[in-house]
């Protein structure tokens, strides 16, 4: 009896080993929960098993895949939230167990009057990636009438937790592929807009790059002239008489989002705007977007699209693009009517090209020596993508502008916030060589343009080597670290300011320091001294000063080294709760 019970538990281990592969290896997701569930039904032997996917706007679960006799009547069916079985799974995040069903009141009989289904007996577990609820996994009806048990419960758990990581890894590979391609295609378009220093050529040059990249026939730029009137300018799939040019901004579409200032997505304009059959026919298809281009908050123009050649309604991607490419537009408008933007527009390439390769996520490569001084850097992600970076700007061999900052929250959202927070500062530093104007300037655009619901806390050192002095403006940072070598003591460095992105109007203070040749500068975030061991102890900065006093004469790259050593070794093993970023200088 105990061979054949080592055998038994042999056999399950080997057909779990088997089920982790055949996720990992699954390319599309509908095939992938598909096997998830033939898998379930094969270990526990029931008569079906049901994957339900957690509805975040409204609580529900939705049978998304079920397998199992009149399987193919439960699909999309929901179980409204905190409802029968499964909603109680949800609510609780705790596996359930039951053996008569039937007198249950848990039991939501609307499920089996529809599919014509008996539940006798049920176990429903979460299903979890990261503590965040996935959905609810449901085996039904042992085929030989057999309860449920507890070990039951481990493997379906322990298939849950294998199915709730794939699905949420397959999520956010999606999520960031379509930012990437996002990304992709306002970099294509922008490229346009950087070639003309003439307004027709520009606005010819936009509109036909936009019409290949997002494949549109019907396009036009309705632009500001004067006070008050709006004329199209521009274009491309259709031509107007000279009476229908000027707009009229109380009238009509256009009326619309020079009223509101905000982008119009319309995907039926007869059902949605009551638009007549007759003028909707003048359109191939009845779906458009409408974006005001903006100067500041005032709405100088307005970008229409119109007609898509495979016929299918606008969406939030199309949208996001044009409505980055009218904001593009307006810069370059402004660049042509001042004449004054040639540099600008560089640096705004530049910062564009750097967001385009979000998907690897990458930092600068910092040279080991520059202007007679040494640099290093680290980095340590807590999660695939993070939310930390570190930038450094050469303006001559006197002046190096370092930048340490860390945005609020983890994973993909901060690592897009990252991103733009990033191309700003990338804008701002060079053009106004000025810690806190940078900041303030950079503050104003986060507030104006970011709905992320996020901030950063940035440390700006700007370094005048001809002077011997660092001038320093943060936005909530953490204090930074001023080793000097001479009388071999730390000073710490820091400035008043709120986080860049948390509240409007935020007024920045510079402190200057000077220092001598031979001094350490270390920046770094809050990831290095909070990180903490399993009993919750924090390495702490006293542990960090005492790291750098008993290692001040090794070079920069030995002693970023050394620290992430240290702290690694500190924590032991634990999982790291924040990312960790750091800078070291040799001035």
């Amino acid at each position: 009896m105990k061979v054949k019970n080592q055998k038994k538990e042999y056999l399950t281990l080997s057909q779990i080993s088997d089920i982790v592969f055949r996720i990992n290896s699954e390319q599309d997701l509908h095939s992938l929960l598909t096997i998830i569930m033939d898998t379930a039904r094969n270990l526990l032997k029931t008569q079906g098993a049901s994957l339900l996917l957690y509805d975040e706007e409204t609580g529900d679960l939705i049978f998304d895949i079920a397998r199992g006799d009149r399987s193919n009547i439960l699909a999309r069916k929901r179980v409204p939230a905190g409802q029968g079985i499964a909603g109680e799974c949800a609510k609780t995040k705790k596996p359930i167990i039951v053996n008569d069903a039937q007198n249950d009141p848990r039991l939501l009989r609307t499920i089996d009057q529809s599919s014509g289904f008996v539940t006798k007996k049920l176990i429903a577990v979460p299903m979890l990636a990261r503590d965040k609820l996935i959905g609810v996994l449901e085996a039904v009806n042992t085929i030989d009438n057999r309860d449920f048990t507890n070990k039951d419960v481990k493997l379906l758990m322990f298939l849950s937790g294998m199915a709730g990581i794939a699905i949420h890894n397959r999520r956010l590979y999606d999520e960031l592929k379509n930012r990437v391609e996002e990304l992709n295609c306002i970099y294509e378009i922008s490229q346009t807009i950087y070639q003309y220093d003439q307004l027709d050529s520009l606005l010819d040059g936009i509109l036909q790059s936009i019409a290949e990249v997002l494949e549109v026939e019907r396009l036009s730029i309705v632009l500001k002239e004067g006070n008050s009137d709006f004329y199209v300018k521009k274009t491309l799939g259709f031509s107007l008489d000279s009476k229908d040019i000027r707009i009229d901004p109380n009238k009509g579409i256009c009326s619309i989002v020079l009223k509101s200032g905000e982008p119009l997505l319309v995907r039926d304009m007869v059902k949605d705007l009551g638009i007549s059959s007759e003028n909707a026919n003048q359109y191939k298809t009845r779906s458009f977007i409408s974006v005001p281009i903006k100067k500041d908050q005032e709405v100088i123009g307005i970008l229409n699209v119109a007609d898509k050649k495979n016929s299918l309604p606008f969406d939030q991607f199309e949208l996001k693009v044009l409505q980055t490419v009218a904001s593009q537009l307006s810069s370059a408008y402004q660049r042509i009517e001042a004449r004054k933007r040639e540099f600008e527009i560089k640096i705004y390439k530049k910062d564009l090209e750097t967001a385009a390769e979000i998907q690897r996520n990458s930092l600068p490569e910092l040279p080991s020596e520059i202007a007679g001084m040494q640099i290093a850097a680290g980095y340590k992600a807590c999660r695939d993508v993070g939310g930390d970076f570190y930038d450094f700007y050469y303006h001559s061999e006197n002046m190096i502008s370092l930048v340490m900052a860390d945005v609020s929250g983890k994973g993909v959202p901060a690592a897009l916030f990252m991103e733009y927070s990033k191309t700003l500062l990338g804008s701002f530093i060079p053009r106004y060589l000025h810690p806190v104007k940078t900041l303030q300037e950079v503050n104003t655009e986060l507030m104006k343009n970011s709905r992320m619901g996020l901030f950063v806390t940035v440390m700006l050192i700007q370094v005048e080597r001809d002077l011997g002095r660092i001038r320093v403006a943060s936005a909530g940072h953490n204090h930074q670290i001023l080793f000097r070598n001479s009388i071999r003591q730390i000073e710490l460095l820091s400035a008043k300011g709120p986080p860049l992105g948390a509240i409007p109007d935020a007024e920045y203070k510079e402190k200057i320091y000077h220092y001598e040749p031979g001094d350490l500068l270390i920046l770094y975030t809050d990831g290095i001294t909070e990180a903490y061991k399993e009993n919750y102890e924090q390495y702490g900065e006293d542990r960090l000063f005492d790291l750098i006093r008993k290692n001040y004469n090794k070079t920069p790259k030995e002693i970023v080294q050394i620290i992430f050593d240290d702290v690694q070794n500190f924590i032991n093993g634990f999982e790291m709760m924040d990312d960790a970023t750091l800078m070291v200088v040799r001035l």
